[in-house]
C-alpha cells in the first residue's frame, strides 16, 4: 500500500509544474509588461519664420479742406451732389456776382479817372519846370506841382489795387473744388445770405486717395518686441520699412500695399500707446473715412525659431510641457516656455533644442517613462496634389 501511494503523488507534482510553466513562469503579484504606446513623432528643426504684426485701425482722409466763402452775398446755387466724389476744379457753389460786378466796374472807373489826373499833373509839372528856367514862376510853384504829381501817382496805385481786389472778389463768387475727394453736406441752403465772418463755412471736401489709416501699438507690446530684438529672437526690416497691408471688415485684403508715414516718438499718457499712421493708394475709392480695418505689418522675422504643433503642448501643474522621445524610445516630460501662436503652432522660447523628437500624436495615452512605438508624422497632402490625384 505504501508503494502505491508514492506512485500516485509523483504524477500530481508533475501536473502542477506543467501548469506553472503554462502561465509563463511569472512570479506571483507582478502583472505582465505593458505593450509600447503607439505615437507619432516629429523632429524639432529651427527655421526662420516671418512674423506679421496685426492691429485694428481706422481710416481717415489724407487731406480735408474746408470750403469757405470769401465774399459777402446771397448763395445762388449749389452745383454738386452731397456725399459724392467731386473732382478737382468741379464747381461747388455760386454766390450772386451782380454786386461784385458793380464793385469791379466802379473800381475800374475810379482807376481811369485817376490815370487822367496823373497825366494832367505831369503836364503841369513839365510846363512849370520850363517856366522856371525863364524865371516866370517861383521854385515853390514847381515843388507844389511835383508833389501833386506824386500824390496823383499814389492815388492811381491805390486804384489799381482796388480794381485787382474787386476782380479777385468777383472770382470768389464762383467756388470750385481744390482737390478730388468726398464732398460733405452743404451747411447753407440756396438763397441764404453769406457773411464770411459769421457763416462762411459752406462744406468740406475730404481727399481719400491716398487714404490714411491710424492705429496704435501698446507700450508693453513695443517694449516686449524691443527686448526680443535685443536678444536676437526677432529682427525688424531695415529702417522699419514694413510692407503694410489692409484687411477690410468683410475679410478682403486691399490690393494696393501701403507704407508707414508717421510714428509718434512718445507714448500717449492717456492711452499708453504709440500712435502710428499708414498711407494706402485708394484709386478706386473703395475705402472711406471712418471705416474700421485690420492693419498687417509684414517684414519682421524670427531667426532660428522653434515651432511645435499646439496639440503637442500640454498643461501641467507647473506649467506647459511636451513629451520628448529619449534615445531608448521612451517618453520624458520636458517643461517648455512658449511665445506667440503662429497658425496652429507655438513658438517655443525655451526648453527644446533642434534635433530633439517630440510626441505629437497619441499623446493622451502617453505616460512618463513609457516605451513608445513610433510612427512618423504624416506629411499633409497639398490641395493641388490631392485634386490631381482625384482626376
Amino acid at each position: 500500500m505504501r508503494h502505491c501511494k508514492h506512485f500516485i503523488e509523483k504524477p500530481a507534482l508533475i501536473v502542477l509544474l506543467a501548469a506553472a510553466l503554462a502561465t509563463g513562469c511569472a512570479p506571483q503579484g507582478q502583472p505582465p509588461a505593458a505593450p509600447p504606446t503607439d505615437v507619432t513623432v516629429i523632429q524639432v528643426a529651427p527655421r526662420d519664420v516671418p512674423l506679421t504684426l496685426q492691429y485694428v485701425g481706422r481710416a481717415e482722409s489724407s487731406r480735408s479742406v474746408e470750403i469757405r466763402a470769401r465774399v459777402d452775398g446771397y448763395l445762388l446755387k449749389r452745383f454738386y451732389r452731397e456725399g459724392v466724389v467731386v473732382r478737382k476744379g468741379d464747381p461747388l457753389f455760386q454766390i450772386d456776382p451782380a454786386p461784385l460786378q458793380v464793385a469791379t466796374e466802379s473800381a475800374a472807373a475810379t482807376l481811369k479817372e485817376r490815370e487822367s489826373r496823373l497825366q494832367d499833373a505831369r503836364r503841369v509839372q513839365e510846363r512849370l519846370k520850363r517856366l522856371l528856367t525863364e524865371s516866370a514862376v517861383s521854385k515853390k510853384d514847381v515843388e507844389d506841382a511835383v508833389a501833386s504829381t506824386e500824390s496823383a501817382g499814389t492815388a492811381l496805385a491805390i486804384s489799381q489795387a482796388d480794381l485787382a481786389k474787386a476782380r479777385m472778389n468777383q472770382s470768389y463768387a464762383y467756388i470750385t473744388s481744390p482737390l478730388t475727394g468726398l464732398a460733405a453736406r452743404s451747411n447753407l441752403a440756396e438763397g441764404s445770405y453769406i457773411n464770411p465772418a459769421a457763416n462762411g463755412l459752406l462744406t468740406t471736401v475730404a481727399q481719400i486717395d491716398p487714404i490714411w489709416v491710424n492705429f496704435s501699438i501698446s507700450e508693453n507690446e513695443w517694449q516686449r518686441l524691443g527686448e526680443e530684438a535685443k536678444q536676437g529672437r526677432l529682427r525688424f526690416p531695415d529702417k522699419f520699412d514694413f510692407d503694410v497691408q489692409m484687411e477690410l471688415s468683410d475679410g478682403r485684403t486691399l490690393g494696393s500695399r501701403g507704407q508707414i508715414n508717421f510714428a509718434a516718438p512718445s507714448v500717449d499718457p492717456q492711452t499708453g500707446t504709440y500712435a502710428v499712421r499708414a498711407s494706402f493708394p485708394n484709386a478706386d475709392l473703395s475705402v472711406r473715412p471712418g471705416q474700421f480695418v485690420r492693419v498687417r505689418l509684414n517684414g519682421a522675422w524670427r531667426p532660428g525659431a522653434i515651432l511645435v504643433p499646439q496639440r503637442a503642448v500640454m498643461q501641467g501643474q507647473s506649467g506647459k510641457f511636451v513629451y520628448v522621445v529619449t534615445s531608448e524610445n521612451k517618453a520624458e516630460i520636458r517643461p517648455v516656455q512658449v511665445g506667440d501662436w503662429h497658425g496652429d503652432e507655438w513658438f517655443i522660447t525655451g526648453g527644446l533644442q533642434g534635433g530633439e523628437r517630440i510626441v505629437v500624436g497619441g499623446i493622451v495615452k502617453v505616460q512618463p517613462g513609457a516605451a513608445l512605438k513610433i510612427s512618423p508624422e504624416p506629411v499633409p497632402v497639398k490641395a493641388d496634389a490631392a485634386s490631381a490625384a482625384g482626376k
